[in-house]
């Protein structure tokens, strides 16, 4: 395969990768070489699936080729671990029934062929935008950098290229859509904050023009001047009407329904959807009727591009989809919000799964950018000595919230009356299920809300904590930090041949740029870009007091 004799010969003696055994033929593509122990016929339940039509190629024109890249922002083995017991447990009923059936899967376990390093440039634990940058453009760069090089220089990524190439691109998050991940495909900015440039280049409004068909997630406000309701930009810019009247964008979208009703063609192309000023809802909060969820966001944007891309004149698509609020639920600490967006996007990954089987010559894999919270099942709580240790944990306490702790925190912050106490203790026990709530928990309440209300950092950390441990030292499911944490990601993968074993993040951008033969136009385009605005340098930029991680969970966390 010339794709990895490429990269071997790049990389150091000591630290080559093995050479990947044999691609399976394409007949065998859609299977995954596990399936003699996690037949499909095992997945757990039933899952969304593609609703649209196949990919059609017309007599004479090329054939298609698509790629699909999911990213699970902040997902570990371990919560992949646990939401698929979760599952098993509210599937059979009971942990005495969910325990004996050992096969279960869910969408994601048939499909893994390996793991992938996630080290930034300046540090062993990356942040989103470093990870970005690296699935994107297939460099390393520092923590907070957005499609730029360590000395802040633009480098294209793998969409811009596929989109030169004539594909059609699009991006899918339930984050703000200006968020790292998704503008770690689509925008170059010297760091992650500059979420108002961000969707300026994301428009069109860059070197190269608009590289992007399809925009489904959150984050109207950085579209919107400060003088529209909503809105925060402060240069009066308003990029909807821009990317109408100057860029070429077609439809435009804010609400579920709008979605729905939305015929599903090329017709449609360019779409903008934003569903949120800022970020989408978690699942735990969604209201299914106001906000699409990640899989319907993501059958839309694959039918759409479907259809649009079975024109003789295009090569087939380009799709990245995020799971974006499973890392935001992990730096809450908040187990059940956690879970709940992991299976939300296991949803997406049968859609997808559907999809490439009804298009063989579709390539699709899941990875994660880092893994967040240290998340672990069979917590030791209040163990000393003398005690014995205790092997379990309990699913049963993760099913009894209500609702995500952001939203708690912000009902508890709020409530102005005399009696806090008797709020508090009633709304924990209305909205987590905890009814023998402790009086140091209750005193650790109180003083994580007058810490918010106060605005005393770190409020939100002391509230979310104090919120979140109720539910982890019931559940038996633990965090080590509210951060994210340095070790290797899971990597799934679906008809794409030679994809396994152990890899940098670098290596997966390279895969997927090679897979749709648009790899070798990076340099090139990266020099279009020299001189475009990235915004001021990191260095020139005053010192944040919090560490990297706090600031990047108040940018989560932000509404």
């Amino acid at each position: 395969m010339a794709f990895v004799a490429s990269v071997a010969a790049q990389e150091p003696a000591y630290g080559r990768r093995p050479t990947p055994q044999p691609a399976p033929q394409p007949a065998d593509v859609c299977e995954s070489p596990l399936k003699v122990h996690h037949p499909e016929s095992k997945v757990l339940g039933k899952w969304s699936t593609y609703t649209g039509k196949p990919q059609t190629n017309r007599r004479g024109c090329r054939p298609k080729k698509n790629f699909v890249f999911m990213i699970s922002d902040g997902f570990g083995i371990a919560s992949e671990t646990i939401a698929r017991e979760f599952y098993q447990w509210q599937t059979h009923g009971s942990d005495a029934a969910a325990m004996a059936d050992v096969d279960d899967i869910l969408p994601l376990d048939a499909l893994h062929v390996g793991s992938v390093r996630t080290k930034a440039s300046d540090s062993w634990v990356t942040d989103s935008a470093a990870s970005a940058t690296s699935f994107a453009s297939g460099i390393k760069t520092a923590n907070g950098a957005i499609g730029v090089d360590q000395r802040e220089i633009p480098v294209a990524t793998i969409l811009e290229a596929a989109k030169q190439h004539g594909y059609l691109t699009g991006l899918v998050a339930t984050s703000r859509i200006t968020h790292a991940t998704p503008a770690g495909f689509s925008a170059h900015v010297t760091t992650r904050d500059q979420e108002d440039l961000i969707a300026v280049h994301q428009i069109g409004d860059n070197p190269l023009g608009r590289s992007v068909d399809l925009m489904l997630g959150g984050g109207r406000r950085h579209f919107q001047p400060n003088t529209t309701r909503g809105g925060t930009r402060r240069d009066g810019r308003d990029l909807i009407a821009e990317g109408r009247n100057k860029f070429g964008w077609k439809s435009f979208i804010e609400t579920r329904q709008e979605l729905v009703q939305l015929p599903k063609t090329k017709a449609a192309l360019p779409l903008l959807g934003l569903f949120a000023a800022s970020h989408m809802d978690y699942e735990i909060d969604r209201n299914a009727t106001a906000q699409a969820s990640l899989a319907e966001m993501t059958d839309a944007a694959l039918t759409i591009l479907a259809d649009a891309s079975s024109e003789c004149d295009s090569p087939g698509f380009f799709l990245m989809v995020e799971g974006s609020r499973i890392d935001h639920a992990a730096h809450a600490n908040d187990a059940p919000t956690h879970i709940y967006d992991i299976l939300a996007y296991q949803h997406a990954v049968s859609v997808v799964k559907s999809f490439v089987r009804a298009n063989p010559n579709t390539g699709a894999i899941s990875t994660s950018d880092h893994e967040t919270g240290g998340v672990g099942k069979g917590w030791q709580v209040d163990r000393n000595r003398d005690q014995k240790f205790y092997y379990a944990w309990n699913p049963d306490k993760i099913a009894t919230q209500k609702a995500s702790i952001e939203s708690f925190s912000s009902t508890i912050t709020r409530f102005n009356g005399t009696d806090v106490a008797g709020f508090i203790r009633r709304t924990v026990a209305d909205r987590l299920g905890v009814t023998d709530l402790t009086d140091a928990e209750l005193a650790r309440l109180i003083q994580g809300r007058d810490d918010a209300i106060a605005r005393r950092y770190p409020g939100v950390f002391s509230m979310d904590n104090a919120l979140s441990t109720l539910i982890s030292t019931r559940s038996l499911v633990g965090f080590n930090t509210n951060g994210h944490t340095g070790q290797d990601v899971e990597l799934y993968a679906i008809n794409a041949p030679g994809l396994r074993g152990n890899m940098d993040n670098t290596y997966v951008a390279k895969y997927a740029g090679q897979f749709l033969g648009v790899w070798d136009s990076i340099p090139a385009l990266s020099q279009r870009l020299r001189g475009m605005n990235v915004g001021p340098s990191r260095n020139s930029q005053p010192k944040v007091k919090r560490s990297f991680s706090e600031r990047e969970y108040h940018v989560h966390h932000e509404h």
